[in-house]
């Protein structure tokens, strides 16, 4: 068996002046594996349009439609065609299958023209480029995710009163004011109606488009000082339409007063239309509360049924959605009440800012996020999306660099979101231009701790090496819970963290699966016990005393008090987080390592399990920093704990120290690996009898049964696969299997 084994030599050229450096620097996010043939193998073009049902997206085969995507946002956008050409090559090699464009109407995107006034032409430079990107996503086979209004600044130009005052989006006065909302109607008809000229098919038309979103962090509850401080004409318009909405209900003064009692105050009358709006910043006494809330659940979903039905008259036919706050059960109620999916985002450690957002330098707490099992880690806090059995997508995630924790990221968003059954996950983001060739906030492109792990992501989550359970805990939301504003009487959506999570209006639609239900409310102690109770397949607890959790199918397990995530799955084994040098354990993997935090991730690439595996790889990520980085603690006064005083330069460094028998891995099989390598970023794939080794760190070396492989420097770009319709997987080692 060994003489079988080739080693990949990775020659450093003769000493002389150093070529240039290319002019668009992507490559494969695996240097070993090239995921573009199945990603376009697995395109769904050919079966219709995608649609939204209660038990996930689905094409019209009945198929199930699942999302590994990326967000590319506005000034990202506008390059030339070479780099895009570039971008979804690397794109499609790393294993995405959607891509939401972000940010469209933004300043200098489709709405602005140079000397042009208003926002009521698009720019057909512009649009036009966006036609170009998809065109390039259809060949690739990814699809398309678009949003309408996100951060457009109305104009006077525009016929919109006192615009100069309204906020970017006109947030919250597009959701109710009827000339924005005309105006988002004119800007989707000239946006989803337009003929794309590179694929001949209007947006509209086109199944690669997959999902819409009407409205991007939209809503009421997201800016409460917003909705509390409207400014004129809009405010008295909107307090005579909470008026009528109260006449409509309560028929008099007499009987609202009756309802309210001490909560209505003396010269207040619905008739007169003198009572006022609630406060959502300071809430006021519950019965105005719960009905100014129910009020804006209301409108929110009066708003999205005129968007949606407008959409549907042009020929959309695809899911759409609007995002709001998800940490406000009436707005994810509304949402589903009337749209076909939710959409939200959750960032760990996102800035902070001294004084003006995204102005001066940005702070970070630099924790481990894996030792959060608070309901804003990403398991709770995305899970609390799922209402009414409507499909789930987290459109926007990341741990956001310089947060030294994010090789946790991949892993921990990809196990859980196939643990509650998500529909799409989506990172933000991918950076371009200037910026391409180093770290920067929300962009990865660059980051061997998030993006040489997307491809084995993809693999977990779309493959489905973590398992779904059947087990649902449903919470169930009474009125006077859902009306009063945040989800903040709650703990019990930190059930997530062990088995899937669905949340409903009481009497609603309940999701398919094997339900136990919370009413909310029994919050606090009782909470803690309901995890401690909560069995695991094969027995044990859900939660112990140290803060562990276990996935009920007990293929994830999170040690909050170690800060590490398990993997343990037939055909994905992984440990991320902070990495001891005892040696851990899982079924079929035991690693001890000099790296202080990082993850190794091994996968079957063939579709079989490991144990049987002839095409699997191991891959290890650490941490990174631009070249001239300063992370540095702040003053107590801060915002956060760091300050990001220098974000330094490219190139983008892994630190990777040589050191013999640094990282130690003993397999299922029993046989040993070991690199001589800490921190830093390598890969070994094991294909067809064959073995390959690179590492981002020359002179390192790996041993595996009985050979000694090393590498000298960067490995060539992978190697490129022919036309998918003249290649097979088996005739190509460096391309993954799917059952």
């Amino acid at each position: 068996m060994l003489s079988r084994f080739a080693l990949v030599l990775l020659l450093a050229g003769a000493v002389q002046a150093a070529p240039p450096k290319p002019k668009y620097p992507y490559t494969n996010s695996l240097k070993l594996v090239d995921f573009t043939t199945w990603i376009h193998k697995e395109c769904h073009y050919k079966k219709g349009f995608l649609t939204s049902t209660q038990s996930g997206f689905r094409w019209s085969d009945g198929t199930r439609a699942r999302f590994w995507g990326m967000n590319i946002a506005n000034r990202n956008l506008w390059i030339e065609r070479a780099e895009i050409d570039a971008v979804v090559d690397s794109l499609a090699s790393s294993g995405v299958n959607l891509v939401r464009f972000e940010a469209l109407d933004s300043k200098g995107a489709l709405l602005e023209i140079a000397d042009v006034p208003g926002t009521r032409k698009i720019n057909s430079s512009r649009l036009d480029t966006l036609h170009y990107w998809i065109s390039k996503l259809h060949q690739k086979g990814i699809y398309y995710y678009l949003d309408l209004i996100d951060f457009r600044e109305f104009q006077p130009e525009d016929g919109v009163e006192n615009a100069r005052l309204l906020p970017r989006a006109g947030r919250p006065y597009a959701v109710f004011d009827g000339k924005l909302i005309e105006l988002q109607k004119e800007y989707a008809q000239q946006l989803l109606t337009t003929v794309n000229p590179y694929t001949q098919l209007a947006p509209a038309n086109d199944p690669a488009l997959v999902m819409m979103e009407i409205c991007n962090e939209s809503g009421f509850f997201l800016y409460p000082k917003a909705t509390d401080n409207l400014v004129e004409p809009y405010r008295t318009r909107f307090e005579q339409r909470w008026n009528t909405w109260l006449m409509e209900r309560y028929r008099s003064r007499a009987e609202l007063a009756k309802a309210w009692g001490s909560a209505l105050s003396e010269g207040e009358s619905p008739e007169q239309a003198t009572v006022r709006l609630p406060l959502l910043l300071k809430p006021d006494a519950p019965p105005r509360q719960l009905d100014g809330v129910e009020f804006l659940y209301d409108v929110e979903r009066a708003y999205f049924a005129t968007m949606r039905d407008h959409l549907r008259s042009l020929g959309v036919r695809i899911p759409i959605t609007a995002v709001v706050s998800s940490d406000v059960p009436a707005e994810l109620a509304a949402v589903a009440a009337e749209l076909d999916f939710l959409s939200e985002n959750h960032y760990a450690d996102h800035p902070s800012f001294g004084g003006t957002e995204w102005q001066g330098k940005f702070f970070y707490n630099n924790k481990n996020a894996l030792r959060d099992d608070s309901r804003f880690a990403f398991p709770p806090f995305t899970a609390q999306l799922r209402w009414e059995s409507k499909p789930v997508v987290i459109r926007e995630w990341a741990s956001v660099w310089p947060n030294q924790f994010r090789a946790n990221s991949i892993p921990e968003a990809a196990a859980y979101s196939r643990l509650q059954d998500f529909d799409g996950v989506i990172l933000f983001g991918y950076k371009t231009g200037s910026v391409r060739d180093r770290l920067v906030e929300f962009g990865y492109q660059v980051d061997p701790t998030v993006w040489d792990l997307f491809g084995l992501g993809s693999l977990i989550f779309l493959r489905g090496d973590v398992s779904t359970p059947s087990q649902i805990a449903l919470l169930e939301y009474a009125d006077d819970k859902l009306f009063r504003g945040t989800a903040g009487d709650t703990d019990l959506v930190r059930l997530a963290l062990s088995l899937r999570l669905a949340s409903s209006r009481a009497m609603g639609k309940v999701p398919v699966g094997d339900l136990t239900v919370f009413p909310v409310g029994q919050a606090g102690p009782k909470a803690t016990e309901w995890l401690k109770q909560l069995p695991v397949e094969g027995g044990g607890k859900a939660l112990d005393g140290s803060g562990t959790y276990t996935s009920i199918n007990a293929q994830i397990v999170r040690d909050s008090g170690r800060g590490r995530l398990y993997i343990q799955t037939p055909r994905t084994l992984c440990i991320a987080g902070e990495l001891a040098t005892v040696p851990t354990r899982i079924p079929g993997l035991s690693l001890a390592t000099q790296t202080p935090v990082g993850a190794i991730v091994l996968q079957s690439l063939d579709g079989k399990d490991l144990a049987k595996s002839q095409r699997w790889i191991a891959k290890m990520v650490s941490v990174a920093e631009n070249t001239g980085q300063k992370l540095i603690p702040a003053g107590a006064s801060a915002p956060a704990a760091f300050v990001l005083d220098q974000p330094g330069t490219a190139p983008v460094l892994s630190k990777g120290i040589l050191a013999a028998g640094a990282t130690r891995l003993t397999l299922w099989n029993n046989e040993e690996m070991v690199v001589d390598q800490a921190n830093g970023t390598w890969e070994f794939l094991l294909s067809g009898g064959k073995a390959y080794f690179w590492s981002d760190l020359p002179g390192s070396s790996l041993h595996y049964q009985g050979r000694r492989f090393t590498c000298q420097g960067e490995l060539p770009a992978a190697q490129p696969f022919l036309q998918p319709a003249v290649v097979s997987n088996d005739a190509n080692p460096f391309a993954p299997t799917f059952p």
